[in-house]
């Protein structure tokens, strides 16, 4: 990220406060996005590149706006198939997952107001979420100008207890929860099992819950792309341990 880019989306955001608090300070707007005065002083003072993960951050503790979230970056995710923390917070709203498979529809137009329409969200989410994918690399552009995706598969562990993919398996089953009472039980299967486990084959069933997964997307992926769709498998404890009585 360019230092002035920095300065600039920082300052404006410290210059708001100011504006109706001249009481407002440095150390009380760095306690508000819970990061340290010393680390900001630097990023104003351009000593200290401001990272994508902690635009983001500050941006998630202020509650701002998709239009207040407008900040550039040099970070990219196209190193690899598995998400990075940091890369899986900036793109934590589930449409950015949507709209990479989403350009995989023969029938796909890059029109804010298409895509909008198809995924329920709004214009400028739209317009955010291609910028902010086309930015970290997840999206490309060949000669033609048409988007592509960069890796076909994007995937982080699930063991990872961040808030950015806390967030967007929350989304996701708040999307699932919809699904129950706006889509035909013949386009969708919201099932479950209940049973007593034995604990110590977790680790094996999360193994055959992954290859589960990954034969899933082999066979709903072959031939022509008309719908993008989520599959989540949820296996969760809803009884506590002896020790925890």
């Amino acid at each position: 990220m360019e230092n002035n880019i920095a300065n600039s989306w920082l300052e404006n955001l410290l210059h708001e406060r100011v504006k109706t608090n001249p009481q407002f300070s440095l150390r009380a707007f760095a306690r508000m996005v819970n990061v340290s005065p010393a680390v900001l002083s630097r990023i104003l003072s351009g000593k200290r590149k401001l990272t994508f993960s902690l635009a983001t951050r500050i941006a998630d503790a202020l509650a701002l706006a998709p239009d207040q979230r407008i900040f550039s970056t040099n970070y990219t995710c196209a190193t690899s198939s598995d998400l990075s923390v940091d890369c899986f917070t900036a793109m934590k709203d589930w449409y950015h997952y949507a709209i990479t498979q989403l350009i995989l529809l023969e029938e796909f137009r890059e029109d804010h107001k298409w895509i909008a329409k198809m995924l329920g969200i709004s214009e400028l989410e739209s317009k955010i979420a291609i910028d902010r994918l086309l930015k970290l690399e997840v999206l490309d552009r060949d000669v033609s100008g048409n988007l592509f995706k960069t890796n076909m598969h994007l995937a982080t562990s699930t063991e990872i207890a961040a808030s950015g993919i806390k967030h967007f398996q929350k989304e996701i089953l708040k999307k699932a929860m919809q699904a129950l009472d706006s889509t035909d039980s013949g386009e969708r299967n919201i099932s479950s099992l209940t049973i007593a486990i034995n604990e110590n084959n977790l680790a094996e069933a999360k193994k055959e819950i992954r290859r589960f997964k990954q034969r899933m997307s082999e066979l709903l992926t072959s031939g022509d792309k008309t719908r993008v769709y989520n599959l989540g498998v949820h296996l969760f404890p809803l009884s506590k341990t002896s020790n925890e009585e």
